[in-house]
């Protein structure tokens, strides 16, 4: 099941894409997308996870993770993630 969350961004949109599609792609995984929206997948610590995004204002992007290893809790995810997009 997908699980959504919405994280308020310190910098401008497409400066901070910018940081996250260097990170995801030199470590082996794809980003593609542009400062409205875009999929993203990688394969972290504790496996693969993919999911996308879509900017909702200014300040602000939705991530959304649609596959991650079943025993990582969301929450864990959501904390990681929220640390490249803010």
């Amino acid at each position: 099941m997908a699980h959504s969350f919405i994280v308020k961004l310190n910098h401008e949109i497409s400066e901070i894409l910018q940081e996250v599609a260097s990170a995801i792609t030199e470590n082996g995984g794809l980003f593609n997308g542009n400062a409205e929206c875009g999929i993203f997948h990688y394969n972290s610590a504790a496996g693969l996870i993919k999911g996308n995004y879509c900017s909702v204002s200014s300040s602000e992007i939705k991530i959304t993770i649609t596959d991650k290893p079943f025993f990582v809790p969301h929450g864990i995810i959501e904390t990681e993630i929220s640390k490249y997009f803010s």
